[in-house]
């Protein structure tokens, strides 16, 4: 039952950030879509590990979200650099950065405080 849950939140966190990446990296840096889903697995599994399990249950959802966004911003550069040799501009980064920042504010709020945490997370 357990696994389940993460299974299900793994999977609803990915929706969401393989989405906003989808929609934006390509149009602004030229990457690949095979780089985009790359970075988009690779931020899901450390956001969900880091922010959503041990920042979010310990400090809250503004601290969960400050690791969300900082996660991505890392991920989406390193990833893009080191298999295309690409920079992504800094505007499509802060584009990028706000609106999975502001998708995971939902996600705390509504879909994990229900989900794992039955309503016990700190703002």
């Amino acid at each position: 039952m357990i696994r389940n849950k993460h299974f299900n939140a793994i999977i609803t966190k990915f929706l969401l950030i393989i989405t906003v990446l989808g929609l934006i990296l390509p149009s602004v840096s030229n990457l690949m879509m095979i780089t985009v889903v790359i970075a988009a697995v690779i931020i899901t599994l450390t956001a969900y590990l880091v922010a959503d399990l041990i920042a979010l249950s310990i400090f809250g959802n503004r601290i969960a979200i400050i690791a969300d966004s900082i996660i991505t911003l890392v991920v989406i550069w390193e990833v893009a650099w080191f298999i295309e040799g690409v920079n992504v501009p800094p505007a499509g980064l802060v584009l990028i950065v706000l609106l999975i920042a502001l998708g995971e504010w939902y996600y705390h709020s509504r879909y994990l405080a229900r989900l794992l945490y039955k309503g016990r997370i700190k703002p």
